[in-house]
């Protein structure tokens, strides 16, 4: 199990929470290129462009029961786990919430704001790429899943 950071929107940081909500409430994570790259599973690493090629591990390294934190506005917006295989379609359907072509389907959504009820004690977490897989154990985003996750298993026992 891995533990993952990202952002969910496209290029609308207007419009984050929102996309966030749309997204986490239809089940699904996902993330999109500034033009179509296609599949990930069938292009080549090195044609993505530079600042995307962080996206290739949405495709590639990603597993099922993985943990995503979710960031709205260098926040934590909530936190899910990977229960579906990467998926690419080549037009999005913004009605179901699927506002992306590279998707994963998510469950076990926990909120933010229900982990802690108090706003003035949110943690800022700086995010400026859209997605991260997280190896620092000491980090704020590794610890604040490690935390909230088990925290979460320990009350459903």
């Amino acid at each position: 199990m891995a533990y993952w950071r990202m952002q969910l929107h496209p290029d609308q940081s207007g419009k984050s929470v929102q996309h966030c909500v749309e997204s986490l409430a239809a089940g699904f994570i996902g993330l999109d290129f500034a033009s179509d790259t296609g599949d990930l599973r069938t292009i080549r690493k090195d044609l993505i462009p530079t600042k995307e090629k962080d996206h290739w591990a949405f495709a590639h390294d990603m597993q099922q029961g993985d943990w995503v934190l979710i960031i709205a506005h260098h926040f934590p917006f909530a936190v899910a786990q990977i229960t579906g295989e990467y998926n690419y379609i080549r037009e999005t359907e913004p009605r179901i919430g699927v506002w992306f072509r590279h998707f994963r389907r998510v469950s076990d959504v926990m909120y933010y704001g229900d982990y802690k009820t108090n706003a003035r004690d949110w943690e800022q977490i700086k995010m400026t790429d859209t997605i991260s897989p997280l190896h620092d154990t000491g980090s704020k985003s590794y610890s604040l899943i490690y935390r909230w996750t088990s925290k979460a298993v320990a009350q459903s026992v």
